[in-house]
């Protein structure tokens, strides 16, 4: 039987073409028209989980398109320590799915109420989230039943992009968008056997990216943790050499997104290569792929893709 996760796998391309016009695309241009009227000097993100990956990518596109300098807000310092940050003339990008945890929430409305210009990216309009702010962007990406997390996440992924894009008058990678769909679909059917071997059998996995990439070897790493029950770490390819790398050995695997040599006592492995369109969305490109990958391997393993034993859909934490 096709699992639920599989089954919002296929569903990414039809999202992110869903992006591209109508409610989404207007709510896009209206958030990209604020942050250049505010024109900020720091981006403060809000997020936890694949949410969190989503804004580790984004920020390192807006530091890449821009001078804006990009931070990732400890959440507790406003939800257990009650900070109220001074955040006057700056922005905020808060991203969640259901929008309904306590600590984003109370993140989000402590930058906001300390005067940040507050952007939402949420998979539900309706919710305690997107009521905190005018910029909020619902990614539509539907229902999402299989409990981790796929099509919200490259939709949140895939809104900010054209978010970026927009705010920075960056026409080279607002193209690249538009085509985003396309090279998503062709990307259904890249399959990688190698893959799905070594998710299935191992316990251990390192996976690599840097820049932009590194949000997916986040993503990546977390899903094999859910559906897999590996024990994955996501670092950059530069902090690998800062000392993790000693634990290489006896073949140990490592997802290389960066696609560069072996590193010694690795089983080093890659996803299938796909189409170039940007270098900061094409690694985006590379998850979909690793997610097919990822599901294959939790249904050789005997696991449930779809509801994993110790989680739920909806993670509200303080």
């Amino acid at each position: 039987m096709t699992s639920l996760m599989a089954q919002e796998i296929a569903q990414i391309p039809e999202v992110c073409d869903r992006l591209l016009s109508g409610p989404a695309h207007n709510a896009i241009a209206a958030a990209a028209e604020a942050l250049r009227a505010t024109d900020p000097s720091l981006l403060v993100t809000v997020g936890r989980g694949s949410s969190d990956h989503a804004a580790t990518y984004l920020s390192y596109v807006c530091g890449i398109l821009s001078g804006v300098v990009p931070a990732s807000y400890p959440l507790s310092l406003a939800s257990l320590h009650g900070q109220r940050p001074r955040a006057k003339g700056q922005a905020a990008l808060a991203i969640s799915q259901s929008g309904r945890s306590p600590d984003i929430l109370a993140a989000a409305t402590a930058l906001r109420d300390g005067g940040a210009a507050l952007v939402v990216l949420t998979n539900a309009a309706n919710n305690p989230l997107a009521d905190l702010s005018d910029l909020t962007i619902d990614v539509s990406a539907g229902p999402e039943r299989a409990v981790a997390a796929t099509k919200s996440y490259v939709a949140s992924v895939f809104a900010g992009l054209r978010l970026m894009a927009l705010w920075h008058d960056a026409k080279d990678l607002l193209d690249a968008t538009t085509r985003g769909p396309d090279a998503l679909s062709a990307a259904l059917g890249s399959r990688s056997a190698e893959m799905v071997d070594v998710f299935s059998r191992t316990d251990r996995l390192l996976v690599l990216g840097r820049g932009p990439s590194l949000g997916i070897a986040q993503e990546i790493a977390l899903k094999a943790m859910e559906l897999c029950q590996i024990t994955a770490l996501a670092l950059s390819g530069a902090e690998v050499r800062h000392g993790p790398m000693q634990m290489l050995n006896d073949g140990y695997p490592v997802l290389d997104l960066l696609r560069a040599g072996p590193l010694p006592g690795s089983q080093t492995f890659h996803p299938p290569a796909s189409q170039a369109l940007h270098p900061l969305i094409d690694p985006l490109l590379d998850l979909v792929p690793v997610y097919i990958a990822l599901e294959a391997a939790a249904q050789a393993r005997g696991l449930d893709p779809d509801a994993p034993t110790r989680l739920q859909k909806v993670t509200t934490t303080l």
